[in-house]
Order: C-alpha cells, then sequence, then structure tokens
C-alpha cells in the first residue's frame, strides 16, 4: 500500500486534528496519524480511494491539502486566526456585561447591536466547522458551541422582539461564550506553536558551514568551506574552538570541551578526547579536533530526536484512543439530553 505524507493548512487546534482523523479513519485507510503540532498528515492508501479524492474529502470538512490544491498568492483573510478574532470580539463583550450597571446599556436594542457582530464572527467560524461536521457525520464540538451561542442569541431576539426583553435578556450569555472559546483556541494554538517553534529551531541548528579537509596528490592538507549538507559518511572535517559541530562525528586527533546542552540539557561542557563521538548541533567551546563524520541527513541524532517527537505527536495513547471514543458520541449524547430536557419542561410546565 503506497504511502501517503500531506501537510494541511488550516488544521490550527487538536479539534481541528481530531476531525480529519476520524474522517480518514471513516476512510477506511490505515495507519493514520495526524500532527497538529506541525500540520501534517499521514496515512496508506486502502486501494479503494485515490489521494485526489481524499484531498477533495478534506476540504469539504474546511482543510487544504498544501501542494494539491492551494491557490498562490493568495491574499490572508480577515479574522483568519482565533488571536484576531478574539481581540475583535473582545471590546463588544465587555460593553455587554456593563448591562449591570444603569445606562444605556441596559437598553435591549443597543444589547443586541453591540451581541450581533460578535455573533456573526463567531457563527463565521464555529457554524461553519459545526454545519460541515454534520455533513460529513462527524459533530465536533464547534456544534455544541454553536448551539450553545445561538440558543442565547435567539432566545434574546425574540425577547426584544417581543418587547418582553427583562425576561429575556442573555445577549451577554451568547457573546461571551464564543469570545471565551476565542481566547482558548489561542491559546491551545499558541501551546502548538510553541512546541513548533521549537522543533523548527531544532532543525535549524543543523544547518551550519563545515571545514572540509582534503588531501592532494602530493599529500598536502587543504581545509575548505562547505555546507553541512555536502558532508557524506566518512568525510574528514576541522572543527575549531566557538564552532558547532556540523554532523555526527568521531574524533580521530584533538581533544576539546563541547557544550551538548541542545541534546541533553545539560550546560556544563563535557571533555572529549580521540575516538570519542561529538553530536552534530553540539558546540565546540575549547580546543580543535579533526573528526570523521559517522552520520548525516536523516541518520543523525537531531534528526532522529524530531523524527520521534513527531511520531509521538502523532500516534495516540490508549487513554486518548478511550477519549476519542467517549468525544465521538458525547456531542450527540449531549444534545439529545437538551432535546429530552426541553420536551420534559414543554410537556410540566406548558
Amino acid at each position: 500500500m503506497e504511502k501517503v505524507q500531506w501537510k494541511i493548512e488550516g488544521m490550527t487546534c487538536a479539534n481541528c486534528a481530531l476531525t480529519i482523523h476520524k474522517y480518514l479513519e471513516k476512510e477506511g485507510l490505515s495507519d493514520v496519524k495526524v500532527n497538529a503540532i506541525g500540520g501534517e498528515v499521514s496515512f496508506e492508501l486502502n486501494g479503494v480511494h485515490t489521494k485526489e479524492e481524499i484531498a477533495k474529502g478534506i476540504e469539504t470538512l474546511g482543510y487544504t491539502v498544501a501542494g494539491e490544491s492551494q491557490v498562490p498568492g493568495g491574499r490572508k483573510k480577515f479574522l483568519s486566526t482565533s488571536l484576531e478574532r478574539f481581540w475583535f470580539c473582545f471590546p463588544f463583550t465587555v460593553l455587554i456585561m456593563l448591562n449591570m450597571l444603569p445606562g444605556v446599556l441596559m437598553n435591549p436594542w443597543v444589547q443586541l447591536v453591540l451581541c450581533l457582530p460578535v455573533y456573526i464572527v463567531g457563527m463565521g467560524f464555529f457554524g461553519k466547522s459545526a454545519i460541515k461536521s454534520l455533513r460529513n457525520g462527524m459533530p465536533n464540538m464547534n456544534v455544541l458551541i454553536a448551539l450553545g451561542a445561538t440558543a442565547a442569541f435567539v432566545y434574546s431576539l425574540y425577547g426584544t422582539l417581543i418587547g418582553q426583553a427583562e425576561h429575556y435578556m442573555f445577549y451577554e450569555t451568547a457573546a461571551a461564550i464564543l469570545t471565551l472559546v476565542f481566547l482558548g483556541n489561542y491559546l491551545e494554538d499558541a501551546s502548538l506553536h510553541s512546541t513548533q517553534r521549537a522543533l523548527n529551531s531544532l532543525a535549524k541548528s543543523q544547518k551550519v558551514m563545515a571545514n572540509m579537509i582534503a588531501y592532494d596528490n602530493e599529500h598536502h592538507e587543504h581545509v575548505f568551506a562547505v555546507d553541512n549538507s555536502q558532508l557524506k559518511v566518512g568525510d574528514l572535517i576541522l572543527i575549531k574552538s566557538g564552532e558547532q559541530v556540523p554532523m555526527d562525528c568521531k574524533i580521530l586527533w584533538g581533544d576539546s570541551y563541547v557544550n551538548e546542552a541542545i541534546v541533553t540539557g545539560e550546560s556544563a561542557a563535557v571533555h572529549k578526547y580521540a575516538k570519542d563521538k561529538l553530536i552534530g548541533g553540539s558546540l565546540l567551546q575549547d580546543g580543535m579536533v579533526k573528526a570523521q563524520v559517522t552520520a548525516v541527513g536523516g541518520d543523525t541524532v537531531l534528526s532522529g530526536i524530531i523524527d520521534l517527537v513527531k511520531q509521538a505527536q502523532g500516534d495516540k495513547p490508549p487513554v486518548q484512543q478511550l477519549a476519542d471514543k467517549i468525544s465521538a458520541i458525547f456531542v450527540p449524547v449531549v444534545i439529545g439530553i437538551a432535546v429530552v430536557t426541553l420536551g420534559v419542561n414543554w410537556i410540566v410546565l406548558g
């Protein structure tokens, strides 16, 4: 079976990753791994669906497969991030919450005007996501958020229109729900992006220049600078004091003090001698050595760490698998309880 790895645009939260994961499993794909931090998806085709069909299905969920259907040069949409949406809604919500103080803010029509922009922005995000998830038979948490905000808004609007707003004033509830969830989404996004930045920083630390050693026909030594990506296993390199180790290597000559904090977290330098191994990305604090490259590219220690982190993000422990099963029925159960409660109150209270 063909292994597929994609970069997904718009997958910015754990809920997004869960939605895509459920969709891919629903389509019968195997070895599904979804990494919200890196925005990456991997799976094995089952021979029933083509890559184009799966990409189109992901698009119906509201996401885009990079390289498959991107439109180059597209402008960034207005209010495209959780932080932007939060700051847009925040001042309106604060003003609505001040309805407890005497004044014009207690007027239901003023409350409606203040709540309407928040509700429109909220439904533009949560509402669309909820509709798409219901259409695909995979209701997510955005369904409950949209229902809660809509119930409060419509209930308040009804009271305003019939002139009994004092008994139906819940505009602040609708606005608060949407604004606070936007804030929560931003905090979640910030956590994911922080981890992604750490991984990117680790990856960038591997891209340095190296002093490669070569010998001419008369066995004279020559040292010249090359990009470390051009190094191969067995190449000889010279590492001077203050330089970064360009690739995993073994010391052939010399000794030095090496800071391996990038891997171990320990700031104290380690004294390295001939035949000791150096980790690519570590820093030579004192001394000078000649070394032989032992690993390059994806075989280095740092590359292995990055791959393990990404793999761990995509794999799900048993407790998370159980949580996913519960979440699959959580939304329908909550909606069912709400409907039953409404029915009982309607019958009992009239």
